[in-house]
Order: structure tokens, then sequence, then C-alpha cells
């Protein structure tokens, strides 16, 4: 047939194309416990972007739905939840913040668990969070200014992952998760300022 013989060519997830591709495939079934195991990665916080992306693309042209339109029902779903479990999987450890999330739940200290730990964040930090937040909502923000804040918050999002590349790599060394866990704190408020300029610059 015509779509076997066709190269299929396999483009990477875009915001919110998950939650589009689960509605309409599958079910609750389509999340993986192990985002790492999924995608047969390495269990590890720094990971190498363009493998991954190849990987990805790689597991998405052999179980993508469309390569089993001939099959019966029962094999067309199970192509339809493996594709969107890679695409979860893909689509969480391409993000450093939901990659530290997930490394963090997979080693049994999630954010959310009290039993861990409470994270603390300094208020200086927050304090500069929220200066942020307020200049980014402000609408005589100048676009100038915009990018010159979009530059150094990324300039902070990469110290604190390569933080977090040390953090985990210590815990394998016998080191506990509480400095992971409040770096991970503070990657995801850094990301919702990223996410918050990106709003302010792309409209």
């Amino acid at each position: 047939p015509f779509f076997l013989r066709a190269k299929m060519r396999v483009s990477l997830p875009r915001r919110g194309f998950l939650a589009r591709l689960s509605r309409r495939w599958c079910s609750g079934t389509a999340v993986p416990r192990d985002c790492y195991a999924e995608l047969d990665v390495p269990r590890a916080f720094a990971v190498d972007a363009a493998a991954l992306r190849t990987t990805y693309r790689r597991l998405m042209a052999e179980h993508h739905p469309d390569r089993h339109t001939l099959g019966g029902e029962q094999e067309q779903q199970e192509a339809a939840n493996r594709s969107a479990r890679i695409t979860h999987a893909y689509s969480t450890l391409v993000r450093p913040h939901r990659r530290a999330e997930h490394l963090l739940e997979l080693l049994g200290a999630p954010l959310s668990d009290e039993a861990a730990g409470e994270v603390v964040l300094d208020d200086g930090f927050l304090a500069q969070v929220m200066e942020a937040r307020f200049e980014i909502e402000d609408p005589d923000t100048s676009v100038a200014r915009l990018g010159a804040m979009r530059e150094s918050n990324s300039s902070a999002i990469d110290e604190v992952c390569d933080q977090l590349g040390a953090a985990f790599d210590s815990r394998d060394a016998g080191a506990d998760l509480s400095e992971a866990r409040l770096l991970t704190a503070r990657l995801k408020y850094l990301q919702r300022i990223e996410e918050a300029v990106s709003e302010r610059t792309d409209t």
C-alpha cells in the first residue's frame, strides 16, 4: 500500500498537542509511569536533546496509527495508545522543569510530598519573581525590555539546570534530594516567567 511505501514525516509535538492527542486517541492509559523507560533512554536529569528528538521521531514513525490502518480495531487502539505515551514521554523529558519533576517522582520525592520535606524558597527569590511578573504584565513595558528580561531569565534557567544536574548526580553518591527539590521549585517559577514573557511578545 502507498502509505507503507511513502516516507513518514514525524513532526515534534507542539504546546497542547499531547492533550489533543489523548482526547482523540485514548483515555488515561496514555500516560506512562516512567517516561525514560517509555523512550528507552538513561534515567538522568542531563539529556542529549538531539538524541532524544531522534528517538522520538524513530518511535513515532514505528508506532504511528497511520501505519496500522489495515489492522484490526485492537491493533489500531494499541498503536494510538503507544503513540500518545511516546509523545507524553517526549514532551515531559524535553522540558527541563517537567523532567526534573518527573525524576523526583520516580525517585520517591515529588514536590507535592510533604513527607519528603517542605520546599521553602527564600524571600529574596520570590520577591524577584513577583517584581518580574508585575513588569511583564505592565502594558508600558517595552518590547526591548521584555527581550532583555527573557535573556536574563534564560541565563538563570541554564544556571539552575546545571545545578540540578549536579544535585541529581550527588544523589547517586548517597546525598538526599532536598537540594534537587528546592532547585526544581525555583526552575518552575523561572519557567513561568519565560512563558509570561512569551505571551507578551508573541501576541
